[in-house]
């Protein structure tokens, strides 16, 4: 496969030829195809109950794909006045493996299922998910505070609606990143809530293998690409990931969260600047719940509508009520549907409120007990489904007795999980 940064097709100039008198510099090695068109979306929490301290079965290692690199230019004197100019010439080689086979690849040509509105089985099946992960996180302040969790905890209370509406959007391939406040995108991806849990207690059978924390949640399989502590971290990583979707042709987009505080990092600019640049599917998500941790929106933004941060950059805009599961759907959908065609990127600008405090613990004397009180009465998004589906106080009742057994189970499978050993602890360490 051969492309220059100018290809037409996907960066809008014309592919370079190569340059007369080249100077190539190569390099093979192994590559992990950990973006493989095998991640997908599962069933979820329908999981086997497994005797307590029973490790998981190990994820199968993530098949290498060859490939060589060169670098083509012309003189020396070229390639230091204009470096990026330069052509790239990627040389891929067919692999061979299951995880390549048929049942794995998607079709460059694939269209998204066209969708109609939501049925009320549909919406009732949100509503459990929402709920489900707002036990699971009191559940979690709870097990924090009583000392058995290590670390810090941030919790997205009370934006459950953005994690349920945009996951459930995303089709079979499609890959997200996430912040350091992940539970809730993680369990609306597709981790059971075992396997999370366990990982907060730091164990074995969690989905980081007990190296990541509530703060770094992967789960590669099930395509998350990994929750992220630095403010901004996912961003240059998604837009990786959709520029190798566009390079190999597949119908995929990647999704990456992250709050209005992150709209003032430089990662942000240089990835929405290279996304719209190169036309890449990718669906940039902002969290905007007018917190950057203590600091209010006014005081670090110079405009109160962040979406315009994208208009430097001719970016399409896509805002919603992201206390809204409906609405929120039906324009991630919109949202992905534009980005997969080919059309490029979105800003999909979320209006949502965090109901507890910037981590577990935070007294918020960053804003007065009324505005708490008020959000709380007024823009609780699992409430406003409840509403909207009229359920009554039995079967809201038989919900929260399901969900809250889940919850609980997990945390037992959690105490039950096998520690890690010290020796391991430098294991899967790069750099």
């Amino acid at each position: 496969m051969r492309f220059g940064f100018g290809d037409r097709r996907r960066f809008g100039v014309r592919e370079l030829e190569p340059a007369r008198e080249p100077l190539t510099v190569e390099s093979a090695e192994q590559a992990p195809d950990c973006l493989g068109a095998g991640a997908r979306t599962v069933t979820r929490y329908h999981e086997p109950d497994l005797p307590p301290g029973t490790a998981r079965v190990r994820r199968r290692e993530q098949c290498g794909r060859p490939f060589a690199v060169r670098l083509v230019c012309g003189s020396e004197h070229e390639l230091s006045a204009r470096p990026l100019g330069r052509e790239l010439v990627l040389e891929l080689v067919e692999p061979v493996g299951e995880s390549h086979g048929l049942q794995h690849r998607l079709a460059a040509v694939a269209k998204v299922e066209q969708r109609g509105a939501l049925s009320h089985e549909e919406l009732r099946d949100f509503f459990r998910e929402m709920l489900l992960i707002r036990r699971f996180e009191e559940k979690v302040e709870e097990r924090f505070r009583a000392g058995e969790l290590p670390g810090f905890l941030h919790v997205a209370i009370g934006q459950e609606a953005v994690a349920v509406g945009v996951c459930r959007a995303l089709e079979d391939g499609d890959v997200i990143a996430s912040t350091h406040r992940a539970h809730g995108h993680t369990l609306a991806k597709g981790t059971t809530p075992n396997e999370l849990m366990a990982e907060l207690y730091g164990k074995i059978e969690g989905c980081s293998h007990g190296y990541g924390g509530s703060m770094h949640l992967y789960d590669v399989e099930r395509g998350n690409m990994g929750a992220n502590a630095v403010v901004g971290g996912g961003l240059p990583q998604m837009v990786g990931a959709a520029l190798a979707f566009t390079l190999r042709g597949e119908p995929r987009v990647g999704v990456v969260f992250f709050g209005d505080g992150a709209t003032n990092i430089g990662t942000f600019h240089e990835s929405m600047n290279l996304a719209q640049l190169w036309k890449v599917p990718v669906v940039f998500v902002l969290e905007d719940n007018k917190w950057a941790e203590s600091t209010p929106e006014s005081q670090h933004s110079p405009i109160r509508d962040l979406s315009k941060r994208a208009e430097a950059y001719g970016m399409r805009v896509i805002k919603v009520d992201g206390q809204d599961v409906e609405a929120v759907y039906a324009a991630a959908q919109k949202a992905l549907e534009r980005a997969r065609s080919g059309k490029g990127p979105v800003l999909f600008h979320c209006d949502t409120y965090r109901l507890s405090g910037h981590y577990i613990g935070d007294p918020q004397v960053y804003r007065s007990k009324e505005e708490i009180k008020l959000i709380r009465e007024t823009e609780d998004p699992v409430e406003r489904l409840r509403e909207r589906l009229g359920l009554s106080d039995e079967e809201v009742q038989e919900l929260d007795t399901e969900v809250q057994r889940v919850v609980d189970a997990a945390v037992a499978f959690a105490k039950a999980g096998t520690d890690p050993r010290p020796e391991d602890a430098l294991k899967n360490v790069y750099a």
